[in-house]
């Protein structure tokens, strides 16, 4: 389950009871993961709109999704 409050994403998790709040990076990270996309598609995107270098990125973006998956929040198709 998620919720949004001001611009800020909350994530709870109700088989682990895990309660997330994601910054704003994390957040942008969600929503972008409202519809399937690949590690470089998320990573195309959060350069446009955040000043990164694309490997920085990568490995960020790569961090995140493993700590989501351990969190049991998203589900990764390919391990990345």
């Amino acid at each position: 389950m998620f919720s949004e409050l001001d611009g800020e994403i909350t994530l709870f998790q109700s088989r682990t009871c895990d309660y997330l709040v994601l910054n704003e990076s994390g957040s942008a990270i969600w929503e972008l993961l409202s519809s399937e996309r690949t590690l470089n598609e998320l990573c195309q995107s959060l350069c446009k709109e955040y000043l990164i270098e694309p490997d920085i990125c990568r490995q960020d973006v790569r961090d995140w999704l493993v700590e989501a998956c351990h969190r049991h929040v998203v589900l990764v198709l390919d391990p990345v």
